[in-house]
């Protein structure tokens, strides 16, 4: 039993270290990709990108359908070796679809290009070109993701982050740099998403090609495979109210106020998505070791690794949250003075990325084990209530407003899931453990409220240097006088081994 813990605990520290990486340098260019058009392009133009931005994003996951985890699960569950045609099918048939679907959600995208510009965003012509332009990178985000995360099936991380958080990203950042510098501010939101796109999809379709021999001339070959459809498409309503929930508060102040205002809120809501990399890191490679667990019928493992995994989410995200939220306002200075008037929506919006990436692991787990409808109609409900909220309070508290709308809406949804995996799975995520991060987290937040007055009058990048190294040093040391356990200790000898060979 104790090699088993070992094992599966050395498995999530490699891949999630590799995760945080990659993800790192995905965020950072992110981040900074937002923050040059904050400060060189404007308010205005980062609101019309983000409008664009959500549009697009939500069209995305229309064309994958979903087939991005379908294909996932069912490859984490063949055989790779004896079960190698059938490996390859599957995968064609989900990169087929998803091509066509992307192209008709592109057609669709262009399409209502008019409507979605003038009448519900009451935007400009620059916005419309924008809209139409990203659409034409459906397609090719649609074969990106679905091949990205078939890789993934074979419970290795590495090409999904190089193709979706360093490939992708670091291009769009190029992009913006060059447009900005040579171009255009326009030119610095039409193409990013299309050329981004483009390159990472062939990318993506190289590094599965090394796994299954698939080539991108192959794609259309695939069968129409109805169980794969039959399974995914819950999943597509699940992303796809899920990201509606991610944007929606953009889509709704873009609807009830301007671009201006939807410029505004941007960075804040960008900031504190960073929190969600945590989530992500540890759920690529906790999701297909959950279903394979499922599928051996290993209940008393499932358990121990959803404690684990929360725990070790909790301890990573909990330090970052503290920071975004005690020090907001030298955040938000980063993008500049125009920015420093969202700092309470980053303190809100900070608290709802922390509800969802510390209960985010119970819809994965519920995906994984099958009760993909339960996640279904949690995000119906969740998403009713959201825009509720966001209709009733956008229009009285402006940007404020729809940061709660988003809080209220997080916190609901980690209940719902908490309770759901009980009941359905018979697993929990809580543990006396989950106090070691807890009462670090404490002590933390003390020494940082005290420095204050000392680090506030310094420069922004200074003073968040300061306030990190700090808080970071105070938080692990106080774990570390709690002491590690044993299963901390392999996943901590993990991520010191992989640090060390780099």
């Amino acid at each position: 039993m104790l090699n088993k813990v070992r094992s599966q605990s050395g498995k999530i520290a490699k891949e999630a270290t590799i995760s945080f990486v990659g993800m790192g340098i995905g965020d950072g260019a992110r981040y900074l990709f937002t923050v040059i058009l904050a400060r060189f392009a404007g308010v205005e133009i980062l609101g019309i990108y983000s409008l664009a931005s959500s549009i697009t994003r939500i069209g995305e996951l229309f064309g994958i359908a979903g087939l991005h985890s379908g294909v996932m699960r069912f490859v984490s569950r063949l055989d790779k070796e004896t079960e190698v045609e059938e490996v390859k099918q599957r995968i064609l048939s989900g990169l087929k679809l998803g091509m066509l679907f992307g192209i008709c959600i592109m057609i669709l995208q262009i399409a209502f290009a008019d409507y979605l510009a003038f009448e519900l965003f009451n935007g400009s012509l620059l916005l419309k070109t924008v809209i139409i332009i990203s659409a034409v990178s459906l397609p090719f985000a649609t074969i990106m993701a679905i091949s990205a995360f078939a890789t993934q099936g074979y419970k290795l991380l590495k090409y999904k982050i190089i193709v979706l958080n360093i490939i992708r990203p670091v291009i769009m950042l190029f992009c913006v740099l060059i447009s900005i510098s040579f171009f255009t501010k326009e030119a610095a939101i039409k193409f990013p998403l299309l050329i981004s796109a483009v390159f990472s999809s062939f990318a993506a379709v190289i590094f599965l090609g090394k796994l299954t021999n698939i080539k991108m001339s192959q794609i259309f070959s695939g069968v129409f495979d109805k169980e794969l459809l039959r399974f995914s498409y819950p999943l597509m309503f699940v992303t796809v109210l899920g990201t509606l929930m991610h944007w929606m508060d953009i889509m709704m102040l873009g609807y009830f106020t301007d671009t201006t205002t939807v410029g505004l809120y941007h960075p804040a809501a960008r900031t504190a998505g960073l929190l969600r990399t945590v989530l992500l890191a540890f759920m690529g490679i906790f999701a297909p070791m959950m279903s394979e667990l499922h599928r051996r019928g290993d209940i008393g493992e499932m358990g121990k690794l959803y404690k684990l995994i929360v725990r070790w989410i909790l301890s990573v995200s909990l330090p970052l949250a503290i920071i975004l939220i005690l020090y907001s306002k030298k955040i938000m200075l980063l993008f500049g003075v125009n920015y420093l008037s969202a700092s309470n929506v980053l303190i809100v919006l900070t608290a709802a990325a922390f509800l969802q990436t510390i209960f985010g692991s119970g819809g994965h787990t519920l995906t994984m084990t099958g009760f993909t409808k339960v996640n279904l109609v949690n995000s119906i409900v969740v998403i009713i209530i959201n825009i509720t909220l966001n209709i009733l309070w956008i229009p009285h508290y402006g940007i404020i407003g729809a940061a709660y709308a988003t809080f209220v809406s997080m916190a609901l949804l980690g209940i719902l899931r908490i309770i759901e995996v009980n009941h359905y799975v018979k697993i929990s995520p809580f543990s006396i453990k989950l106090l070691k991060p807890v009462i670090a987290g404490g002590i933390m937040i003390i020494v940082l409220i005290l420095l204050k007055p000392i680090v506030m009058p310094m420069h922004t990048l200074i003073s968040l240097i300061i306030v990190s190294l700090v808080g970071l040093f105070i938080f692990f040391a106080i774990l570390w006088l709690l002491k590690f356990d044993q299963d901390d200790k392999e996943i901590w000898s993990g991520i010191t081994m992989i640090t060390n060979k780099k």
